[in-house]
């Protein structure tokens, strides 16, 4: 692949992973599948589930565009270090800006913890940017054996990654279902059955996978080396996921007494990579002439996720008590078009500050 080729799929892939986002963060939905036990809030359960994708997405096109083109050393390692910064700083405005949105208050210690803990609905969305971090440290080595013509070392630390989150989760999927069925509960969502032995416990390390992913499958797709199923096909699979993550929502909900999170608790699932990599293929599919005003659209939105990420949570925030007082707000098609609003508004507020000359700089890395 070129260095500098810009493939309007992937571009795709970005609008179709920050509007999950944007639509996972605010919503109106009633999800309460155990207070309100009704058709339309297993629906609205079972469609923001969709959202465990928005994130993995992200992580996969980092994989497809890092890992299939050359990197220098000194430029990562500066990007490496851009990230944090802008993680601290957007940080510490988002914090501050949402203090007249949200009423919050804080003293300086207060709000000097409130950032060190990553406070939770305020700026713990930034896990994606330091999850980043970690991906870019462990890059040069996963790099280095993913251009090896021996694929035996890319597919034992692809496996063993595979193994240690996603066939960890998958042991605390199983075991959390018999639980379920014997009306007992001794663990709570998942568990680390490898105990210290699990090199990749301590950082959301299926980020691994999906990036590794990402790549491999971008480059069978260049190469014309992969054979991509029909979209029914592939429809009908990702149907099939999302169902099973919905059947497992329930059953934890249920067992645990309290409603089941299938999007952030979903990411490191069979069902979610399953969903994702489906999207991914399906997505690829989407060629540049087909519409060359929705192709610069997807661009424009694509290369601006960065911005979008940083600002939905502040735009969200500020327009979410407006529109919980419409009387259609908890409506599916509604919410599902909020989501798509918080982005909009979002996106035209990066272009509009990426205008002035050192604001500008808060969006780029």
């Amino acid at each position: 692949m070129r260095p500098r080729e810009r493939l309007v799929y992937l571009d795709l892939i970005k609008v179709v992973a920050i509007y999950l986002v944007c639509f996972y963060h605010f919503n109106d939905l009633p999800t309460d599948v155990l207070a309100n036990p009704s058709f339309f809030t297993y629906l609205n359960y079972a469609v923001k589930g969709m959202a465990s994708a928005g994130v993995p997405l992200f992580f996969m096109v980092n994989g497809a565009l890092m890992l299939n083109r050359s990197y220098n050393l000194r430029k990562h390692i500066h990007k490496i270090i851009m990230i944090c910064i802008l993680t601290v700083v957007w940080g510490i405005l988002t914090l501050a800006i949402l203090i007249p949105i949200n009423g919050d208050s804080y003293t300086p210690v207060q709000f000097a913890k409130a950032l060190i803990e990553w406070k939770m609905f305020r700026i713990n969305h930034l896990w994606f940017l330091q999850t980043l971090v970690c991906l870019y440290i462990l890059f040069p080595l996963i790099k280095e054996i993913y251009d090896k013509d021996d694929k035996g070392p890319l597919y034992f630390f692809f496996g063993t990654a595979f193994l240690l989150t996603f066939g960890n989760v998958l042991l605390s999927n199983i075991a959390n279902t018999a639980e379920w069925v014997m009306k007992v509960n001794y663990l709570e969502k998942n568990y680390n059955f490898f105990n210290k032995f699990n090199v990749f416990n301590g950082f959301y390390a299926f980020s691994i996978v999906y990036f590794i992913l990402g790549g491999w499958l971008q480059a069978k797709l260049q190469d014309n080396r992969f054979r991509r199923p029909g979209s029914p096909v592939l429809t009908g699979i990702i149907l099939t996921a999302l169902i099973v993550l919905l059947g497992y929502g329930i059953i934890m909900s249920q067992s645990n007494g309290e409603v089941f999170d299938t999007v952030f608790d979903g990411y490191d699932t069979l069902m979610t990579l399953i969903v994702t990599a489906g999207l991914f293929i399906l997505s690829s599919r989407y060629k540049q002439g087909k519409s060359p005003r929705l192709s610069k659209g997807m661009e424009v939105i694509g290369s601006n996720t960065l911005g979008i990420y940083f600002i939905h949570v502040i735009v969200g925030w500020f327009t979410l008590p407006y529109y919980k007082l419409l009387p259609f707000s908890t409506n599916l098609l509604a919410n599902l078009i909020y989501g798509a609003a918080v982005l909009i508004l979002s996106l035209g507020v990066v272009l509009l500050l990426k205008k002035i000359p050192v604001v500008k700089l808060l969006f780029r890395l």
